[in-house]
């Protein structure tokens, strides 16, 4: 099997190089893998940086530039079309992976045929000065205890998934340009498709991305704005399984906005404090954690209600790789 890695990427140049390194220390035999990275109208030399690195990287490396910002769906998309690869390896351009993260995902894929890998990722140590990391670090397919991981935990930091399906599905659903849930919506249709997920565990990559709290809380309720939503029309008999059952009026996926914007506001204000004040032992790890993974839970469920309730035009939709 041939696994082709896919990487979109805007204006994190440095970011970037550092990925593509890690890549080129791979210890997977080079023709068991190639990488197509899609240059989504940066501004800041990657094109020319890429051009330069094919005289290293040769034909295994393959650029596509869309000319414009596509945003992260349809990146993805283009990668996808011009992988050669029996499976897509989708990372991130801010992901390191360990020296031997694409042999196992190969391993893993070999052994079951068909079906698609989530692979953990865990945020780089010495980015870690809160103890929310803690928290993003433990979450999706790093609950699951067994050898198949639902399809509501499929990330794009780090998962294959076999081509031909993902072609048959067609491709990430590009009416996604507001940050989140595309890859949710990916993984719940190459579910009902027939593709199951299977946990990869190990080595689990390092992903190399601040973000203050408050700043992904506005991620959160950017999703709440748009994507959730769009996510609840396409899939609305998955909303008891992703827990998110209680913010929607309906079995069609209409969004309970009467009587929720202040209460919600309200809880969020209370669980944003408690949250920035919880204890914390070394290295930021917060004390009593299942009551502060509990409180971040509640955390997440009342910011995407307040995006439910959100005007239009408080949120843009970009459309950043």
């Amino acid at each position: 099997m041939k696994l082709t890695v896919v990487i979109p990427t805007r204006d994190k140049l440095p970011l970037l190089q550092r990925t593509l390194a890690a890549l080129a220390a791979q210890t997977a035999p080079a023709p068991d893998w190639d990488l197509v990275v899609v240059d989504d109208d940066a501004r800041d030399g990657t094109a020319a940086w890429l051009a330069a690195a094919r005289a290293t990287w040769g034909e295994r490396l393959t650029v596509v530039s869309p000319g414009r910002n596509v945003g992260r769906a349809a990146a993805r998309n283009l990668g996808a079309r011009a992988a050669t690869g029996e499976a897509v390896l989708f990372l991130d351009d801010d992901i390191v992976a360990p020296p031997d993260l694409l042999a196992a995902h190969l391993a893993l894929l070999a052994r079951h045929p068909g079906d698609g890998t989530i692979g953990l990722v865990r945020t780089a140590p010495e980015l870690i000065d809160a103890p929310h990391f803690r928290y993003l670090d433990t979450r999706g397919v790093a609950k699951v205890p067994g050898d198949e991981a639902p399809a509501r935990f499929l990330v794009t930091q780090n998962t294959a998934v076999p081509r031909a399906a993902l072609l048959a599905v067609g491709g990430f659903d590009e009416a996604y340009r507001a940050y989140g849930f595309e890859d949710m919506d990916l993984g719940f249709r190459l579910e009902d498709a027939g593709v199951r997920f299977r946990p990869l565990r190990a080595p689990v990559p390092e992903h190399v991305h601040h973000h203050t709290l408050d700043q992904w809380l506005a991620k959160k309720r950017e999703c709440g704005h748009g994507p959730l939503q769009q996510l609840a029309r396409r899939h609305p008999h998955r909303l008891r399984e992703m827990r998110l059952a209680v913010l929607f009026a309906d079995s069609g996926g209409r969004p309970r906005r009467r009587g929720l914007r202040l209460p919600a506001r309200l809880l969020a204000w209370k669980l944003r404090f408690l949250a920035g004040h919880w204890p914390c032992g070394p290295g930021h790890r917060p004390r009593a954690f299942p009551l502060y993974a509990r409180c971040l839970d509640l955390l997440v469920l009342t910011t995407y209600c307040l995006g439910l309730t959100d005007p239009v035009s408080d949120h843009p939709a970009p459309g950043e790789s």
